[in-house]
């Protein structure tokens, strides 16, 4: 296929990559390019982190304390300066940013396949039991998921295990109450009535024929919560709650950092700037596929 045919086959495709980019206005596809840039970024840090670090996170130098960004220390330059403990400013951002990227998308996947699995069977059986469902989702939206995740998280030993269970906790209910209204619309199609002439199970029709339709719905509301996973796991550890590592995580940065803002701005400047810039990306590219996909 030449290039010219390529052209025209995305032009003829309704659903094709031009189309696409047609749909979108100037300043949405610059916003869109930015924020596929810096996620693309985060999750290239994320895998190669150890190897992209100058120095080592965790190695202190009392002689290079405080040092603001650009200065040169006892051994070599610290782009983003250094803190109290004369570590890596930089390095320290860079290892934290594999458990606020990992935790967070891991906290969104099982959010996701719960709260979808649990809205598509009680939408499809109806009933007390989806009502029961809608119950328990507008009690839980009547509490500030933050407030439950730190009483959670402090009367429990903190571990990464326990900070995605109770992330995932926290925004599952968007992915159950979507998936059952999708799934309350879908069940009286007559497609399913046909099925179920055809003596199909509930557990057959749930997963070859609910799931796949309400999947597109699920993948663009994962993408508007990993921002609100990011933030949640950035305030945990702010507050000291937060999963033990070995280094320092973005919101333990922030919360260090407050206690020198007016001395040394840049302890939490930067990792505020990493919280941002992340979470920005990923809000921006998820409203973009909801805006797609209606």
């Amino acid at each position: 296929m030449t290039s010219l045919d390529v052209n025209e086959h995305l032009d003829a495709t309704p659903g094709g990559l031009r189309s696409v980019l047609n749909s979108l206005g100037r300043w949405q596809r610059a916003y869109l390019a930015v924020a596929l840039i810096i996620v693309a970024a985060m999750l290239f840090v994320a895998v190669f982190a150890p190897l992209l670090s100058p120095f080592d996170p965790t190695a202190q130098d009392l002689k290079s304390r405080l040092l603001p960004p650009g200065s040169m220390g006892s051994h070599g330059t610290h782009l983003m300066g250094t803190d109290g403990l004369g570590r890596d400013v930089f390095s320290m951002i860079l290892a934290g940013t594999p458990y606020a990227v990992g935790i967070s998308v891991a906290a969104v996947i099982l959010a996701g396949a719960t709260g979808t699995l649990v809205g598509a069977v009680t939408g499809f059986i109806g009933g007390r039991l989806g009502s029961a469902m809608v119950f328990v989702t507008n009690v839980q939206l009547s509490i500030p998921a933050i407030m439950l995740a730190i009483a959670v998280v402090g009367i429990l030993t903190p571990s990464v295990p326990l900070v995605i269970v109770v992330i995932a906790f926290g925004v599952w209910v968007p992915f159950a109450r979507i998936s059952y209204a999708e799934t309350q619309r879908i069940r009286d199609l007559e497609y399913i009535e046909a099925v179920r002439v055809m003596r199909g199970s509930t557990v057959r029709i749930i997963r070859s024929h609910i799931l796949p339709n309400i999947v597109p719905h699920v993948l663009v509301m994962a993408t508007l919560c990993v921002g609100l996973a990011v933030l949640a796991e950035a305030s945990l550890s702010f507050v000291g709650l937060g999963a033990p590592t070995a280094s320092p995580t973005w919101g333990l940065l922030l919360s260090q950092g407050r206690q020198y803002i007016s001395t040394a701005w840049w302890l939490a400047i930067f990792p505020g700037l990493a919280i941002f810039l992340l979470v920005f990306a990923v809000s921006v590219i998820g409203e973009q596929v909801r805006d797609l996909k209606d």
